[in-house]
């Protein structure tokens, strides 16, 4: 079979030294056979590249989230031994003042037992310390003193307009909270950020307690100073056991440093 070709002529602006070439089809058929394997596989690279480009990101962007989750656990532990030590020391607390054991230690699920329920104020040493100094002077309805009935560890400070609203402490589940000012319950309710809250009126202050595991009080209910409003607890967005307490004035958080003990 006679092989059949293509003849193209090359004819310059003066018409002389007119060239002629001539191409088989075979070798047409050939070069677009190849040119459209290269297409074929510069596509395939082309496509490898990119798998290969993301997931080396998504490598990346995985390295970042497990740096980030080791920081946040090694500070989650640190906190969870300062509280074992704190729920230690308030067992040898109780002991020695002769009171019955606490139902509900660190980490506990369940309620609060009923020696606890039926406390009316801060019991053994930390009780003076948490209505004395500026407690006792002030005036009933200006905040006063300290919010729980144990020390506890401040975790996290007053940041001003912007940052963070109040102060956060560390303390065991189901350490009473109590109220540093007399007022009136002007909320006790539950929402995704600070869990189960309760903000007292103070008139002209108000004072909010957040992150806790149950309620004691009602809105409209009135409340006098060192009374349980609550037990502290790990609700809404927290990573550890503790209470976030707030002091506002016209609404706006205000530090609450000047008002404690």
């Amino acid at each position: 079979m006679t092989d059949k070709y293509l003849t193209v002529l090359v004819v310059p602006h003066d018409e002389r030294n007119v060239r002629r070439m001539r191409v088989s089809y075979r070798w047409i058929k050939v070069g677009i056979t190849i040119a459209g394997v290269l297409a074929v596989a510069a596509a395939i690279a082309v496509t490898s590249y990119g798998r290969v480009a993301s997931r080396a990101t998504r490598a990346a962007l995985l390295e970042r989230e497990n740096r980030r989750l080791e920081t946040e656990n090694a500070k989650v532990a640190e906190i969870a031994e300062n509280l074992e030590r704190t729920e230690r020391a308030y067992s040898r607390i109780r002991e020695m003042a002769g009171l019955p054991a606490v139902d509900g230690a660190v980490g506990s699920g369940g309620p609060p037992g009923p020696t606890l329920a039926a406390t009316t104020g801060p019991q053994g040493p930390e009780a003076g310390e948490a209505l004395s100094g500026a407690a006792a002077a002030a005036p009933d309805s200006v905040p006063a003193g300290w919010p729980l009935a144990l020390k506890g560890f401040e975790t996290a400070g007053f940041a001003g307009e912007g940052g963070h609203p109040g102060i956060d402490i560390a303390v065991p589940v189901h350490t009473p909270v109590l109220a540093t000012a007399a007022g009136t319950v002007a909320a006790a309710d539950s929402d995704p950020v600070y869990g189960h809250y309760v903000v007292l009126d103070h008139g002209g202050l108000e004072t909010m307690y957040g992150h806790n595991a149950v309620l004691l009080v009602e809105p409209g209910e009135r409340v006098s100073r060192g009374q349980p409003i609550a037990y502290s607890g790990n609700s809404g967005r927290s990573t550890a056991p503790h209470l976030h307490y707030e002091i506002r004035r016209e609404g706006r958080a205000i530090d609450p440093a000047p008002f404690l003990p």
